[in-house]
């Protein structure tokens, strides 16, 4: 179930003329995931996006610091770059465009952005410290320039719905509604579409 949101059919011509406008797409995968995950070949086959690999050895040794500097020197440069992030990755991507306002446009999927005050404890597998170091206040008090589009699983039984809406009011952010889980995995083609047509109306 998408909220506002239909799909485009493009001609070939249009198509090339479109994607020539769309700024570079980057792809920031969740904690236990990586660049060449599922999620990120087909980002890449549909819409030539890059994953950025933000982290190398275990998850759990993971800094939160580190990631987002390695995410921040891969788009230095680019005039109007766009971030995709998927649970862990739309939490790296809100916090990217919060401390840069060269990043335009935000899609976050399953975003795990934790509100103020929230338990984390359904976050399976996150380790506490890193999951302090994922609590920031300023994602919920200070406005972020980007344009923020939030796609929501209704079957998502990881984040609850709740903190993307808590986010997504303090962000005055787009949500969107989808009847998938937390990966995306039970429509995938229904979620790519949704993010197409954001990146077309959004350039």
């Amino acid at each position: 179930m998408g909220l506002g949101l239909a799909s485009f059919n493009w001609t070939p011509n249009r198509f090339l003329d479109d994607l020539r406008r769309v700024p570079v797409l980057y792809y920031l995968h969740g904690y236990l995931s990586g660049p060449n995950s599922r999620k990120g070949k087909l980002l890449r086959e549909r819409f030539n996006a890059l994953s950025i690999n933000y982290h190398e050895g275990p998850p759990e040794s993971l800094d939160v610091n580190e990631a987002l500097r390695r995410i921040a020197e891969t788009i230095e440069g680019d005039a109007d770059p766009s971030l995709i992030g998927s649970s862990f990755g739309g939490f790296l991507a809100a916090k990217t465009a919060l401390n840069s306002e060269a990043v335009k446009t935000i899609i976050l999927l399953n975003p795990a952005i934790i509100p103020p005050g929230a338990k984390a404890d359904k976050l399976r597998g996150i380790p506490d410290s890193i999951l302090q170091q994922m609590r920031d206040g300023r994602l919920f008090g200070t406005k972020i320039k980007a344009r923020i589009f939030l796609l929501i699983g209704l079957r998502d039984d990881v984040i609850p719905a709740d903190w993307s809406m808590r986010f997504a009011k303090a962000q005055q952010a787009r949500l969107t509604f989808l009847d998938d889980d937390h990966a995306f995995a039970i429509d995938p083609s229904r979620v790519l579409n949704v993010i197409e047509e954001i990146l077309f109306t959004s350039c």
